[in-house]
């Protein structure tokens, strides 16, 4: 019998990979804000708020990091008890379909800001 917590620590990999993708995209707001400077109201204005931004994703990379960790200390858990008179099968199918729902819009929202990146850069590369 496969524990909960071995199944869990297989997907760590998923708020890994947000960590990474927040983190990145936290450094290159930053790297704009440096870009856009403080010199006139407008620009200071755009530079806090990076810089705001910025920090609000690496609070979101942190907590997905500590997330990570979290469910890859839990592989180490025996398997435990699940009295099955206890489960909410129906409930449970409801949370699963939403769940799928939502982790397949997600993907299709990263592929479609992958696809607007690829066309920003193409349209901003100097060859």
């Amino acid at each position: 019998m496969v524990s909960c917590g071995t199944e869990l620590a297989e997907d760590a990999v998923v708020p890994e990979q947000l960590a990474l993708l927040m983190q990145h995209v936290a450094d290159n707001m930053v790297a704009h804000a440096r870009w856009v400077g403080a010199t006139t109201p407008e620009a200071k204005a755009e530079h806090d708020a990076l810089m705001k931004l910025a920090a609000d994703y690496r609070q979101i990379a942190i907590a997905a990091t500590q997330a990570t960790a979290t469910m890859r200390d839990m592989r180490s858990l025996k398997p435990a008890p699940h009295d099955p008179a206890l489960w909410d099968r129906q409930s449970f199918t409801q949370w699963m379909r939403k769940k799928i729902d939502l982790q397949r819009a997600f993907a299709h929202l990263i592929l479609e800001h992958a696809e607007v990146s690829e066309r920003v850069l193409a349209d901003k590369s100097v060859d």
